[in-house]
């Protein structure tokens, strides 16, 4: 019985022994096969996880190649914006198209980025490289369509990388990535520089036998010269351009030119170039579009017919002859003729020819003045601003005038002609303070050497917001400066290749802009024989070609506030 007993004890014993054996061997199985789920989780998690980082890489990659083929497109679009001439860019601004039917400038950036743009080939690695021309951008605003059709370009680059774990998720070994920049051209307010637009002629920037060119202040770059001439400024023996205190720290400011010489000339006086310690002579230069382009011409103004025409003038409105001291007749010793802003299709006159009026001074109201024939300054008239009502009123005037007045010549024929002593000093001939040249009273740059008082021919321009001109028929979106800067002070049609000539011996003062260009470059600006020796311009001069001879001189400061609409070139998505 006792045997019995201590048997089936044993025998319990050993059965909980292997019980729990087996409880235990199981266990360490299912540990071994979730270590092993986990691993290949693992294991998948590091494949997608390199995967994905590979594309991220290569979509980097993509979209470095489309910023670098964008904006290398966007300059080709905005020199050909500046009237440049590209035969090797390739592509056709408003006609979408690809690498693999193209070639040209945004091609070669993208493959010197490593995308040759041959084109998808599916199952593949490949890449292709396609661009648009979208008609607006979100956020932007759209250049005029007299500036550029097409100032935006977008670029897309397109690659198949291959994977490896994502192939069993999307069931293909080839993944696309994309990326696209959209860059262009917009419009930005900038200080501008002196601009000479021709875009070819050797020396479209002539100056010889003592012409000078003194810039000061402005923006760093002073010059800017288009022709792509190796020779597009020419300096013979005597010329000087002097932008030492030019710039926005008065300390010295650039010369660019998009030809050559790529050196500033020696063989000239003075050493041809002054730069001062901040300044610096470039070629190779990418051109500067034409900042009046989208401009439009004060048509409402031509719609007034003049009433009648006197000596040679077609006078607008009334005629008057202000006596010393109405409207600011300057002249002490005789009547000043007085013209009124409108429409004159025969041009003006002066001087002393028997088709011209023969008055001594002449005297501009405020306004614009279109002009359907030439400015002519000749014999000893001088020209001059009139004040309305200031110091007292004269029989055409109905309000004072303010700071901010100015005139517009806007010629659709003929052109601007100063010559003989035209601006000569006259002693009977109150002189004019320098603060008058400015929109808020103040006195000009030290730096330009101006005396406080000015004798001569003297003329402004509007103080507007956007430097442009103001009128009453709307014909700009421009308005009226408070302060503002000057505007157009002469502005001459596109389609006008009369040659604007300042060829006397007297004095010349302008505040505004002088803008010469024609659709065929070839409006030269030019000071010769003894005129200019106290020439000053206080703001832009934009002409297709310049020369400066026989001691022809500006003296010239800059506008350093961004008024003038530049054309840029940026990333825009």
């Amino acid at each position: 019985m006792w045997n019995e007993k201590r048997s089936a004890k044993v025998s319990g014993k050993i059965s909980a022994v292997s019980a729990a054996r087996m409880d235990g061997g199981e266990s360490g199985q299912i540990m071994v096969s979730l270590l092993l789920m986990l691993t290949i989780f693992l294991l998948a998690m590091v494949g997608f996880a390199v995967d994905l980082t590979n594309l991220w890489f290569h979509r980097q990659a993509a979209q470095t190649a489309a910023d670098a083929a964008c904006q290398a497109g966007a300059m080709d679009m905005a020199a050909l914006a500046a009237g440049m001439a590209l035969p090797n860019m390739g592509f056709t601004p408003g006609t979408s198209a690809n690498c693999s039917t193209g070639g040209g400038t945004i091609c070669f950036y993208a493959n010197a980025n490593g995308y040759n743009g041959t084109g998808l080939t599916p199952g593949s690695p490949s890449n292709s490289v396609a661009w648009s021309f979208p008609s607006s951008v979100p956020n932007v605003t759209t250049p005029p369509a007299t500036i550029t059709s097409y100032p935006f370009l977008k670029v897309v680059v397109t690659e198949n990388v291959k994977t490896h774990f994502l192939y069993t998720i999307h069931g293909t070994l080839y993944q696309q990535v994309a990326a696209s920049c959209t860059c262009g051209t917009t419009q930005v307010p900038e200080a501008a520089p002196m601009i000479v637009l021709n875009t070819s002629a050797s020396g479209a920037f002539t100056y010889s036998g003592g012409g000078n060119l003194t810039i000061v202040g402005g923006p760093q770059r002073a010059l800017q010269v288009n022709s792509t001439s190796p020779t597009a400024i020419d300096c013979i023996p005597s010329g000087l351009i002097d932008t030492s205190h030019g710039g926005p720290k008065g300390t010295g400011s650039s010369v660019g030119i998009s030809g050559g010489p790529s050196q500033a000339p020696t063989t000239c006086w003075g050493g041809g170039f002054n730069g001062g310690t901040t300044g610096g002579w470039t070629g190779g230069t990418l051109p500067v579009g034409d900042p009046y382009a989208g401009v439009a011409a004060p048509a409402s103004v031509k719609l007034i017919s003049p009433l009648s025409t006197t000596n040679g003038i077609s006078v607008q409105k009334a005629q008057s002859l202000s006596m010393p001291g109405q409207d600011g007749c300057p002249d002490t010793s005789s009547n000043c003729i007085e013209l009124s802003p409108g429409y004159y299709p025969n041009g003006i006159c002066t001087g002393t020819t028997s088709r011209c009026s023969g008055y001594q001074t002449y005297i501009f109201l405020p306004g614009i003045y279109y002009m359907g024939n030439s400015l002519n300054a000749g014999g000893s008239a001088t020209l001059r601003m009139a004040t309305p009502c200031i110091p007292s009123c004269s029989s055409i005037s109905t309000s004072a005038g303010q700071q901010t007045d100015g005139v517009m010549f806007y010629f659709y024929s003929g052109s601007v002609n100063i010559n003989g002593c035209s601006g000569c000093v006259n002693t009977s001939i109150i002189p004019v303070q320098s603060t008058a040249l400015t929109c808020d009273g103040s006195a000009p740059v030290a730096s330009l050497n101006m005396p406080s008082t000015l004798s001569g021919n003297i003329l402004v321009g509007q103080c507007t917001a956007n430097g442009t001109y103001w009128d009453a028929g709307g014909d700009t979106t421009d308005s009226r400066g408070a302060p503002g800067s000057r505007g157009l002070l002469f502005y001459q049609d596109h389609g006008d290749a009369t040659q604007p000539q300042f060829t006397g011996s007297g004095a010349l003062t302008f505040s505004g802009a002088l803008y010469f260009h024609s659709t065929g470059y070839s409006d030269l600006f030019s000071l010769n024989g003894g005129a200019s020796t106290g020439t000053f311009v206080l703001g832009q001069i934009v002409a297709d070609q310049v020369s400066l001879t026989g001691s022809g001189a500006i003296k010239m400061a800059l506008n350093p506030m961004p008024s003038t609409p530049l054309l840029k070139v940026g990333m825009l998505q």
